[in-house]
C-alpha cells in the first residue's frame, strides 16, 4: 500500500514521514509539494492512501476531488480550525480530517480507522464543522427509528445538544453508568469513534437538529 503526502518540505514534514513510517512499516509513504493533474493522474495505479496539508497551495480543494474520482481514500491536514478554508472540504465528505494537535497514537489509530472502510474528524475540528452543519442543515429532523433503540435516540438528542454523561442521567433520571452504557452502544451503531463523530453524523444526516 503507498501513502502519497502532499506538503511542503519541511522539517515537520520529515518527522511526520517517520512516524508515519514507525507506525506502519508495510505502507510505502511518498512526499510531494503538488503538481499537474497529468503527474498525479500517473500516480493513480499506485496510490491508496492521500494526506493533504490544506496550505501545500489554493488548489487543495480541487486535488481532493481529483483523487476522489480516482475512488482513493483522501484525508486532509489542517493547522487550526478556518471554517473558510475548511468549509468546502467539509463538504466533499473526505475520509479524514485530521490536526497538528493530534498524539501519535491518535494518529496511528485514525489511519487504522480509515483503512477499515470508516471516516474520522478529529474532536478539535468538531465545534468547527458542527457550526457549518447547522448553517446548512433544515430544521426538520427525520431520524431512522430502527437504528437506534427509542432511548437511543433521546440520549443522542441530548448530546447533540452538547450534554455531558452527568447532565443526561439527570435529564433522563438513570445512573451515569447507564448513560455510558447507552453511549458506547450508539457509537457501535452508527460506526463512529467517538461522541463528536457520533453528533456530526446525526446532523450530517439530518436525523436530529439543533
Amino acid at each position: 500500500m503507498k501513502l502519497l503526502f502532499m506538503k511542503k518540505s519541511s522539517l515537520l514534514r520529515d518527522g511526520m514521514v517517520g512516524l508515519l513510517q514507525r507506525q506502519f512499516p508495510d505502507i510505502e509513504v511518498e512526499c510531494c509539494e503538488g503538481g499537474s493533474e497529468n503527474s498525479l493522474r500517473e500516480m493513480e495505479s499506485s496510490v491508496d492512501l492521500v494526506l493533504l496539508d490544506l496550505d501545500v497551495s489554493s488548489d487543495v480543494k480541487e486535488w481532493a476531488e481529483l483523487f476522489q474520482s480516482m475512488e482513493k481514500q483522501v484525508i486532509v491536514w489542517v493547522d487550526q480550525a478556518d471554517r473558510e478554508k475548511l468549509k468546502p472540504l467539509f463538504d466533499l465528505g473526505l475520509n479524514g480530517y485530521f490536526c497538528s494537535e493530534m498524539t501519535e497514537r491518535e494518529l496511528a489509530q485514525a489511519i487504522e480507522w480509515i483503512l477499515s472502510g470508516r471516516k474520522f474528524i478529529h474532536p478539535s475540528l468538531g465545534q468547527c464543522l458542527l457550526e457549518l452543519h447547522i448553517e446548512m442543515q433544515s430544521k426538520e429532523s427525520n431520524p431512522p427509528g430502527e437504528l437506534l433503540s427509542n432511548r437511543e435516540w433521546e440520549v443522542l438528542e441530548l448530546l447533540v445538544k452538547g450534554y455531558s454523561n452527568f447532565k443526561i442521567a439527570e435529564e433522563l433520571f438513570i445512573s451515569d453508568k447507564t448513560v455510558k452504557n447507552y453511549v458506547s452502544s450508539i457509537l457501535h451503531k452508527l460506526a463512529v469513534p467517538d461522541r463528536t463523530n457520533a453528533v456530526l453524523t446525526a446532523l450530517k444526516n439530518k436525523w436530529l437538529c439543533l
